[in-house]
């Protein structure tokens, strides 16, 4: 099977062994392409049409918060006429607070993304100026104070202790390969670390995977997963076409390879085939993931929920970008058509909690 191909000895002597409390990837950037059936077991029923909303701005959780507190999200503060969107964060009484644009100095904020500590959001600026490099990166304080650009760039990523971002860079003019950097968010030091895409930290952040478009026998190209120390070590290859998305707690990996999502412990021992779908995203507890295994007629992803013998929790509501509340009892997803949408569901039966009109939703890890 492909996996005794992915764990090389090099991977498990050079990097595996670091990989103990990574982080959780928001999204795949090469996602192999779906095949409309569910994990394991046939299911109990037939999968569900999109779920209907039913939200009020009232509905709370069990401890009487708001069901979307906590939640960065997107929209635009003067409405769809105005091309500068902000991020905002609701509050426990449900409320929008924004946060980006209060300097009136930077043109436009997407894309959150929470430091840790929760004390920062990392997010993506508009292009602007000449053809180029796509976007900028910048971050704020939670509390809107501290505005600033840092670098350019796509995808920020935070490092585990926050102080570093991980960012992708893409020149849309001269078509060179992706590249990689890490950007120190005190000082706006920019570190290039190589061509890559859709890198993530590993372990305390010593080490990092990533993909590069590698040729293939044959004259072929492919995708490839690669991992790398930082303090110099050569880039390892794993596998071609292959996604792989850790565990909050490192122990263990999902690995996406033509459409079959596969949990691996993360020395590679033990592995299964879970589901069949992509863009897995373990929930904080890392006994569930939601993933998406088709798309519905509007080109979203259909998502289902399933814990990791497989069984189905939930199947057949349609969303993009799910991200998890830190408690794993809620999973906010944007729905784009016909009109974008944040949806906040219940993690236990995708029903709709809560929506508002909103993109690219980001909750705390």
């Amino acid at each position: 099977m492909f996996i005794a191909r992915i764990f090389t000895a090099a991977l498990l002597v050079l990097v595996l062994s670091a990989c103990v409390g990574a982080g959780v990837p928001r999204s795949s950037v090469s996602s192999p392409q779906p095949v409309p059936a569910l994990p394991s077991a046939e299911p109990s029923t037939e999968p569900s049409a999109t779920a209907e909303p039913s939200p009020t701005a009232s509905a709370t959780t069990e401890s009487g918060e708001h069901p979307a507190t906590g939640l960065a999200l997107v929209q635009f503060p003067g409405g769809n006429d105005d091309p500068a969107s902000q991020v905002f964060v609701v509050e426990p009484d449900g409320s929008l607070r924004q946060v980006t644009g209060m300097s009136g100095t930077l043109p436009g904020a997407a894309w959150p993304v929470w430091s840790p500590d929760r004390s920062q959001i990392a997010f993506q600026g508009p292009k602007v100026g000449s053809p180029g490099v796509k976007g900028l990166i910048g971050v704020v304080n939670a509390d809107d104070t501290g505005e600033r650009y840092l670098s350019e760039g796509t995808n920020p990523r935070w490092s585990p202790d926050g102080t570093r971002l991980l960012v992708e860079e893409v020149d849309d003019v001269t078509s060179e390969p992706p590249s990689m950097f890490i950007v120190d968010v005190a000082s706006g030091e920019v570190t290039d670390i190589g061509q890559g895409f859709s890198p993530q930290w590993l372990g305390d952040g010593q080490a990092l995977s990533f993909n590069r478009v590698m040729e293939q026998s044959g004259g072929a190209f492919a995708s490839v997963l690669f991992t790398m120390s930082l303090d110099g070590g050569e880039a390892v290859e794993i596998s071609p076409e292959t996604d792989a998305f850790w565990s909050p707690d490192g122990s263990s990996v999902l690995l996406v390879h033509e459409g079959t999502i596969t949990l691996a412990a993360a020395d590679g021992s033990n592995p299964r085939d879970l589901a069949t779908g992509f863009a897995p995203v373990w929930s904080p507890d890392g006994t569930r993931l939601v993933f998406a295994y088709d798309h519905d007629q509007d080109g979203t992803p259909i998502l289902a929920v399933v814990d990791l013998e497989g069984s189905e929790i939930w199947s057949g509501v349609s969303g993009t970008t799910p991200t998890w509340s830190p408690d794993g009892s809620r999973i906010a997803v944007e729905v784009p058509y016909p009109e974008s949408l944040i949806q906040v569901l219940d993690a236990a039966s995708g029903d709709v909690l809560w929506e508002t009109v909103a993109m690219h939703p980001a909750w705390s890890k």
